[in-house]
């Protein structure tokens, strides 16, 4: 099933409550098989849903986590970003085996395959001689190419690693193509938390394509998400219904007030300037939404 723009997003969610009704891992799902959602213009109207308020903070935060490589759920609670603490506490990690993780480390999650695939997690140094491949270099490189290369592809799903991480990856290969109209970024997830989780990918995948395409000087056209398993939570059906029948209204506009390294500037240099963002950085222009819908976390 294909949808457009939050609209489209509102009837994915008609759509999944009529879903089959599974059992997984934390709970009862209305589940839905391969849907497709996409947004258009995104440097002009910010995928920020607007009929509930979302987390705009939350979600700069930990997309600039995942770009930094880190792996540490601390960084983020000291900033009073939450969303990773029910899969980094004590009683969560010694229930998956991870005994030997302090409270907050999740292992070799997105952070680390991002900037460090391929590295055994745990070794800080060189000696092995393997420090594993940046995939935000790679894909800077190959966004840079005169070729409309094909290869700028950013994967997060590591077989090698996913009994040492904390959870494995959700939203796990991002593949970025340049068209006369700008940048696109396509995600494929391999499961979604339709009412929670979704919406935070949509702006994160939006704000990494802008983030991408700032730092390069070209303009950000549409993204995509591709996802296999979309569900909604048994506990979440409620908060569901009252959503759907809210107002869309106009998305807002993102605003990167950080001036992007020149053209000619390094690969190097434009991953500093990359590392160097903070939340500050952005400005969200005319946000108008309804009020944030809470519900438990699965």
């Amino acid at each position: 099933m294909f949808y457009k723009n939050e609209i489209g997003y509102i009837t994915m969610l008609k759509d999944a409550l009529s879903g089959e009704s599974k059992l997984t891992r934390n709970g009862e799902v209305l589940s839905q098989f391969g849907y497709m959602i996409q947004f258009e213009d995104i440097s002009k109207a910010f995928p920020l849903l607007t009929t509930k308020k979302v987390f705009f903070r939350g979600i700069v935060e930990e997309l600039l986590w995942f770009l930094r490589g880190s792996t540490d759920a601390n960084e983020l609670k000291n900033k009073y970003v939450n969303i990773w603490n029910g899969n980094s506490s004590r009683e969560y990690l010694d229930s998956i085996g991870l005994n030997n993780y302090r409270e907050g480390e999740l292992g070799p999650v997105y952070g680390w395959q991002w900037r460090k695939f391929g590295k055994k997690y745990g070794d800080h140094s060189a000696c092995d001689g393997h420090m594993g491949t940046d995939q935000l270099k790679t894909i800077l490189t190959e966004l840079l190419k005169d070729n409309n290369s094909r290869r700028a592809v950013l994967s997060a799903w590591n077989p090698e690693d996913l009994n040492k991480m904390a959870l494995p990856p959700c939203h796990i290969l991002y593949i970025f193509n340049k068209t006369s109209t700008g940048l696109c970024c396509l995600l494929t997830m391999r499961s979604s938390d339709l009412f929670l989780g979704l919406p935070f990918n949509i702006a994160s995948c939006a704000l990494l394509t802008i983030i991408i395409s700032h730092v390069l000087h070209i303009n950000a056209s549409k993204m995509s998400i591709s996802i296999s398993d979309a569900h909604i939570y048994m506990e979440h059906v409620e908060q569901v219904k009252t959503q759907i029948e809210l107002e869309i209204y106009d998305s807002p506009n993102l605003i990167i007030k950080k001036p992007a390294p020149s053209l000619d500037s390094s690969i190097e240099e434009k991953i500093e300037w990359i590392e160097g963002l903070s939340y500050n950085d952005f400005e969200l222009v005319n946000y108008k939404s309804h009020k944030s819908l809470s519900a438990l976390m699965k």
